[in-house]
């Protein structure tokens, strides 16, 4: 497994097959280029030739910062003004 930064900032681990220098740099030059919800969307797979991604994990501290950030989105919204 190797870790990686999306475009928009999120932190993954992506394991292939085959793993070689080659792929190792395919990878670094297109994800950085790449959101998360277009790897997820297999803008990644599409790219990549005769690979197999076998899995796209998000690091864990992401998670957790997109879960806070939502609450927050949701709880400033949800509120009537001045409660």
């Amino acid at each position: 497994m190797h870790k990686f930064e999306t475009h928009d900032g999120k932190k993954i681990t992506v394991e292939t097959d085959p793993v070689n220098d080659e792929i190792i740099s395919l990878l670094t030059n297109t994800i950085p280029r790449l959101s998360y919800d277009e790897i997820l969307d297999g803008e990644l797979e599409k790219r990549l030739n005769n690979t197999s991604i076998r899995s796209v994990k998000i690091s864990s501290g992401d998670d957790v910062k997109t879960l806070i950030f939502s609450l927050a989105m949701f709880n400033a919204i949800s509120k009537a003004p001045g409660t």
